[in-house]
């Protein structure tokens, strides 16, 4: 896949999305749906052939804000587009020593397209640079 594909099919929608809930995800902060979240699934939003999971972050510290009304769930292959996405985001700071994702949110904010950070509470850092004198 070229990177146009990427950002701007799900794979720009997972970045938009990490900008949002303010941490990257890894793979193991995606938990499948149990069976009886499948068959509430199911009953809820119809059949799907996929495996289904949901983003439940392993660190308490990153849980998704309580403004958004419902768990993430994804298909396998959105889980698939959110782990590229946090791999593409991880790219622009393979050489600084960040300690948190927020600090790498930030960092990266300023380096992608607004589109990417809109209504995030990183969007502001996109307008910041940093001159040395």
């Amino acid at each position: 896949m070229n990177i146009f594909d990427f950002l701007f099919g799900w794979g720009g929608q997972a970045i938009r999305l990490i900008f949002r809930y303010g941490f990257i995800p890894k793979e193991e902060d995606f938990l499948e749906l149990t069976n009886e979240q499948y068959l509430e699934f199911h009953i809820k939003e119809g059949e799907c052939n996929d495996k289904i999971f949901m983003l439940a972050p392993v660190d308490p510290q990153k849980a998704v804000e309580a403004d958004i009304e419902e768990i993430p769930v994804v298909t396998e292959s959105q889980m698939n587009a959110f782990l590229d996405a946090a791999k593409y985001i991880e790219s622009f700071c393979e050489d600084t020593d960040f300690q948190t994702d927020d600090e790498k949110l930030q960092f990266v904010a300023k380096r992608l397209p607004t589109a990417f950070t809109k209504g995030s509470k990183y969007e502001k850092y996109a307008r910041f640079t940093v001159n040395k004198h």
